[in-house]
């Protein structure tokens, strides 16, 4: 029986108490994470390293495949790459739209605009 059927029911999730972290302790994460696993702290870190370094990194084979794939990338200059990395760590920055209308809406009625809404007019010749 899953346990999706059991939430929220009177019904003990594992009646026989087999299973589970009792029976697979090692299994069980005491909870902390280390910055020092994280992407964020790993590219912060390479962003820092010297050339040598970053190709110490892209050549050890035990490393993490991001790592090396990160040293590698910054070595090589592959700044597209880079940057959609940064933006996976660190989410894309802050784009400001201006929307500020000026000209014919302006001078336009509630009325006259409802109605080009409602209609779907075209407002300029060029889209005609």
């Amino acid at each position: 029986m899953g346990t999706s059927k059991q939430v929220g029911s009177k019904r003990v999730p594992n009646p026989t108490g087999k299973g589970g972290f009792r029976e697979r302790p090692q299994d069980r994460h005491n909870g902390v994470w280390k910055k020092e696993d994280t992407p964020r702290y790993k590219l912060e870190l390479m962003m820092n390293m010297s050339e040598a370094e970053l190709r110490k990194v892209a050549e050890d084979k035990e490393a993490p495949l991001f790592e090396r794939k990160l040293a590698t990338l910054i070595r090589k200059g592959e700044w597209k790459e880079v940057e959609g990395m940064i933006n996976q760590v660190y989410g894309r920055p802050l784009e400001k739209i201006d929307a500020h209308i000026e000209g014919k809406f302006s001078t336009m009625s509630d009325d006259e605009l409802k109605k080009i809404v409602a209609t779907g007019a075209r407002l300029f010749k060029d889209e005609e």
